[in-house]
């Protein structure tokens, strides 16, 4: 099935020489800039740590690289993860983004040109503000839609005022939150743009709904916060997966597939290929065709972009198709990209020669993925980063992953 639209408002940017290549961009922390400043907040903790780890995650493209593109990312990485990249056969020139550091890589790209960019194409992260005027700046072939489109179609309020069975209700005040929490029993109330985990609050007694009203109220009175959240129903997870889809400059939907999501509670933690018996149930369920109603949905609405469609089944069988949409990059269209188990581990990092460290064992071990042969490849050296750090893990062909944990244990 395939689904078209009139783009609405494109921004469209030409470069004047022939493309010779593409230039990969774009910060990863999109949901927290995408989120309108006047919502409430749910309550939560910030980690400093893992912001800054977000913003190190832009490293995880080089995979998508051909030799001849360019990776732009928020500092220069490694000699150690370049070479790697190139003896894995992805072997772009990897530059960091002219500018204060601090600063998004999309605005200190529409601030500073970098030099050589001029007509090749642009195939940014994610749509946020600022990355129209970057394409522009530096003289990129490409499209980027409307910014109000992307922000509509990634907030969870879009997603499930679509419908779809298990996907919950928009809630806009006090009065309607404390209706639909009874309504629902234990369910888990979301901020319309969390992303894996940040952003949910389960409620399992009438006691965390009062701390919930609570906090809503500060909000509201403090600084005039407007209330726009999603009760759902609190599914027991028995498997959670994705489909991966494009919304082409056209608006057509095309189809890539179906990865299976490895979570920790609501937390990322890897991807993997589907069994086959979930892919036999998800074609009997018609769950494709569904996709892909979500993805020309999103079309419609003047987006255009790689788009995942985020689902789960449950302890007692049902299936609910559509929890949430990642119109974006992520690293489960990388995996899928890549046909390869990728890994979110939780490591212990002492020293800024951390990664080198692990490449050389690796090496040393016969796990590295180099030159075609199976085995274990990092996908990126800058979010490792003391005293804890992600270290994303992709498993290539046949290889097994287990030698990998006396080779961590050996590094700490």
């Amino acid at each position: 099935m395939s689904g078209t639209a009139a783009a609405t408002g494109t921004a469209a940017v030409t470069g004047a020489a022939a493309v010779t290549g593409t230039v990969r961009f774009g910060s990863c922390d999109a949901e927290a800039r995408w989120r309108p400043a006047d919502l409430a907040t749910l309550p939560a903790l910030r980690n400093p740590h893992s912001e800054r780890l977000t913003r190190e995650m832009d490293q995880l493209q080089a995979v998508l690289c051909a030799p001849g593109d360019t990776l732009l990312t928020n500092r220069q990485p490694p000699s150690a993860f370049t070479e790697l990249m190139r003896a894995a056969g992805f072997g772009a020139r990897h530059l960091a983004v002219p500018g204060d550091p601090a600063e998004p890589v999309e605005r200190r790209l529409a601030a500073h040109p970098v030099p050589g960019l001029a007509g090749m194409a642009a195939a940014p992260y994610a749509v946020l503000d600022g990355t129209a005027e970057a394409l522009a700046r530096q003289g990129l072939a490409g499209t980027a839609p409307p910014l109000e489109a992307v922000r509509l179609v990634n907030s969870k309020t879009w997603t499930t005022r679509l419908g779809h069975p298990g996907s919950g209700r928009v809630v806009t005040g006090l009065a309607d939150l404390r209706a639909a929490v009874e309504e629902a029993g234990p369910c888990v109330v979301k901020d319309p743009y969390g992303v894996s985990g940040q952003g949910n609050l389960v409620l399992e007694s009438p006691e965390r709904l009062a701390f919930l009203e609570r906090h809503l109220t500060r909000e509201v009175e403090r600084r005039g916060a407007r209330i726009e959240l999603v009760v759902q129903q609190l599914h027991r997870p028995a498997e959670d997966f994705a489909a991966h889809l494009t919304v082409g400059p056209d608006g057509r939907v095309h189809w890539h597939g179906i990865r299976q999501v490895l979570n920790d509670g609501h937390a990322y933690r890897g991807s993997d290929r589907p069994s086959a018996d979930l892919l036999a149930r998800l074609e009997r369920a018609g769950y494709r065709e569904t996709a892909e109603s979500v993805a020309a949905a999103a079309a419609a609405a003047g987006y255009r972009g790689p788009l995942a469609v985020d689902s789960m089944t449950t302890a007692d069988g049902t299936l609910v198709p559509v929890l949430e949409v990642n119109a974006r990059l992520s690293p489960g269209t990388i995996a899928q990209r890549l046909d390869a188990r990728l890994e979110l581990r939780l490591v212990p990092v002492d020293g800024d020669d951390w990664f080198d460290r692990l490449v050389d064992a690796l090496d040393r071990a016969r796990l590295l993925a180099t030159a075609g042969r199976p085995g274990l490849l990092p996908l990126a050296a800058g979010t490792l980063a003391a005293p804890r750090g992600w270290l994303f893990l992709a498993v290539l062909g046949d290889a097994d992953p287990a030698p990998l944990i006396p080779v961590l244990e050996r590094l700490t």
